[in-house]
């Protein structure tokens, strides 16, 4: 059924471009009725060459590799892999782009980090919650090319549950830079919060500074809370961030045992980031604005 359904992608997608494709496989809490509103989000937001589906894996022979390392008694590092099974009918998101070229030495390729970072960040983390298959091939080998598997990490986002608002597969994403996608893949895949809040501010930092190259730092964060959102409640918690985050980069210090509360306030706020001006951001606003409020 996979060897049929890529025959039928790069059939659909030679004469445009595309010479590269690449396929990953993630772990999902997404539903098949809600396939509609993440192809209409997607198409929203001008991702072309794109495709969408629901794998289950039909018994328990499916099997992904986990790399270990291990130190002999000379210290001399091994690694060493082993196969670990996929459970029978466990939920998968497969997500197949077309590509005009392909990046060297990336686990995902930017299109692939873009669009599952964008539907982590808008539906919820476990839409596409850990990595469980890849595979890239020029056009004509895509059909018959192997997939190779990743592990990630466990985290207390596995159990968010998705935001299927009414009408928010309609909201308008702006461009985000790359480096921002890419720490924000590694964010969510962390174990534990003290190390995803480092790589979620840096994300975040690194899309308030695409916003407003030429401003001083402290200048981009009002002017677009403030200013731009006209939400102070919004702007301050985001100031409250800002000196915990000075704690831990200027002294290293992480002075709360728990930073998983942090971490989400952080997740809204970037969520408000990654959207231009619509509907859906004005809600996802008051929504953050009442969560701060519950917490003074």
């Amino acid at each position: 059924m996979i060897q049929i359904t890529r025959k039928k992608l790069v059939e659909d997608w030679k004469n445009y471009g595309i010479n590269h494709i690449e396929e990953s496989i993630w772990s999902s809490s997404i539903q098949q009725k809600d396939l509609s509103r993440i192809r209409e989000f997607l198409k929203v937001n001008h991702f072309l060459y794109v495709d969408i589906s629901i794998v289950r894996p039909p018994d328990d022979s499916t099997e992904r590799m986990k790399f270990k390392t291990h130190y002999h008694v000379d210290g001399q590092c091994f690694s060493t892999n082993y196969g670990i099974s996929i459970p029978m009918n466990s939920n998968n998101l497969k997500l197949t782009v077309g590509l005009q070229s392909e990046l060297k030495d990336q686990e995902c390729q930017d299109k692939t980090l873009y669009i599952i970072n964008s539907l982590r960040i808008i539906f919820g983390v476990p839409i596409a919650r850990e990595l469980m298959f890849t595979s890239l091939a020029a056009t004509e080998k895509f059909s018959d090319v192997s997939i190779s598997s990743e592990l990630g990490y466990a985290s207390k986002f596995d159990t968010q549950n998705l935001n299927f608002y009414e009408d928010i597969e309609y909201c308008q994403l702006r461009k985000l830079p790359v480096e921002a996608l890419i720490l924000l893949d590694k964010a969510f895949q962390q174990r534990f919060p003290n190390e995803r809040f480092i790589l979620m501010w840096v994300a975040f930092e690194a899309i308030i500074n695409s916003i407003y190259p030429f401003d001083h730092n402290g200048n981009k964060r009002i002017k677009y809370f403030k200013e731009e959102l006209k939400s102070n409640i919004v702007n301050d918690e985001v100031y409250r961030l800002f000196k915990l985050r000075c704690d831990v980069f200027k002294e290293g210090k992480f002075e709360k045992k728990e930073l998983e509360e942090d971490n989400w306030s952080l997740y809204a706020a970037i969520q408000l980031t990654i959207m231009e001006d619509c509907p859906q951001r004005i809600a996802f606003l008051k929504g953050y604005e009442n969560k701060i409020l519950e917490k003074l």
